[in-house]
Order: structure tokens, then C-alpha cells, then sequence
């Protein structure tokens, strides 16, 4: 019998519904086999809940978060609706309407007032050009050629190899978040980065972009 910390995915239940954390190495392959065994063998539990999937130890490409969203509705009618990324950054994939005298739940917990994050929901190919008043978030690729402004942070479930700004409106703090970072031009406010270009593979964890120092660095987590 597995233990918990072996399990290839842990199912937590939560006031809200559920959360669903990869093991770090696990792969992907493992962990959704496992999590479609555990929805057939449980579907009346799970029927119609709500799910959280934490991405702080395990990251996942756009590809596969797609695919356990659809696991989950086609199995046992269940909503994955957030996708945490780090410790302060919560994004939600869908804004269904709360029930009467609940309060909606913020989009994201860095961003508690101003405009709701403009979610684009596939890769942006060459010569398209996104604009957001506040953060941005794509599920897909920036392709090289595409340019994402945003005026908070910008958040890339894929390869990021355009042109990105976040801060544009001066806002030094705003970051860039993708699995790969290697854009033609990166910008933060003011502050302009141009990567070295190189072919490295995506990476296993989110990378970041941040000013420090009065410089852009990229970090991973």
C-alpha cells in the first residue's frame, strides 16, 4: 500500500471544495492515470465539487492542465476553476457566479482591487498583440513575432519567446511568469532586458522575471 507522501497526486478535501497537488516528480502520464482511477472508484464523492490544482512543487504545461480539467468534467462532473502558483499568487480559471449573499472570491490574492486579469485562452502567434489593463494571463505559448503588454504581472502557462512588458504603466513590482523564458525583448516599466538567445528545452519549474537591483533577472522557482 502507498503512502501518502508516494501517491502520484494528493486529493485534499478543503471548506471549498478540493485541492489537487502533484507529486514533483511524478509523471504526468502516472499522475493522471492515478486520478482517473481514483474518480471512477469515488465519482458519487467527488460529483459536481469543486477543485483547486496546486502547482507550487509540480508545475505543468497548459497541455496537461487542459487535459486533467477535461479528466475531471468527463468523469465526474467536477470544476477545476483555480491554479495556484506560488504561495501569494492564485489564479482562476473561471468566474462562475456565487450564490446569493456570498461574497465573489478574488481572481488573484495579488491583486485585490482594480480591473479582473484578462485570461487568453490560447497560444499567441505571431503578430498578435495583447494589451491588459491589469495582469495577463495566456494559456498557451507567446510565439516569437506576438507582443503581451500588461500593466501588472504577466503569467504564461508555456514557452514565452515574444515580446513581453509587464508594468507598463510604470510599475517596477509587476513580474513575468512562464514555464520557459526566452523572448526576443523583455520588458518591466522602464527597464528594458534583451535574453540571450540560446535552445534551451522548457523548463521543469516556472521561471520569473523581476527587477533587482535596477536590472531584469530571471529566476527560477
Amino acid at each position: 500500500m502507498k503512502t501518502t507522501d508516494s501517491l502520484p497526486i494528493q486529493i485534499k478535501a478543503t471548506r471549498a471544495g478540493f485541492t489537487l497537488a502533484p507529486a514533483p516528480d511524478a509523471p504526468f502520464e502516472l499522475l493522471k492515470a492515478y486520478l482517473e482511477e481514483r474518480l471512477a472508484e469515488s465519482r458519487n464523492f467527488f460529483l459536481h465539487s469543486r477543485m483547486m490544482l496546486d502547482l507550487r512543487e509540480r508545475p505543468l504545461q497548459t497541455h496537461e492542465i487542459l487535459a486533467l480539467r477535461e479528466l475531471l468534467e468527463e468523469k465526474a462532473e467536477v470544476r477545476l476553476d483555480e491554479v495556484k502558483l506560488s504561495d501569494d499568487y492564485t489564479l482562476m480559471l473561471d468566474r462562475p457566479s456565487p450564490p446569493p449573499g456570498i461574497a465573489p472570491r478574488p481572481i488573484a490574492t495579488q491583486s485585490e482591487e482594480g480591473p479582473a486579469p484578462i485570461i487568453i485562452r490560447s497560444t499567441c502567434r505571431s503578430g498578435a498583440r495583447i494589451v491588459a489593463p491589469s495582469d495577463c494571463v495566456v494559456l498557451g505559448d507567446v510565439n516569437p513575432g506576438a507582443e503581451v503588454i500588461a500593466a501588472g504581472d504577466i503569467i504564461v502557462f508555456g514557452n514565452l519567446r515574444g515580446m513581453a512588458h509587464a508594468g507598463a504603466t510604470g510599475n517596477r513590482s509587476a513580474r513575468i511568469w512562464a514555464l520557459s523564458i526566452n523572448p526576443n525583448q523583455l520588458r518591466i516599466a522602464d527597464l528594458l532586458a534583451v535574453p540571450p538567445r540560446n535552445d534551451k528545452s522548457v523548463a521543469k519549474r516556472f521561471e520569473v522575471a523581476e527587477v533587482q537591483g535596477g536590472l531584469i533577472e530571471i529566476i527560477s522557482l
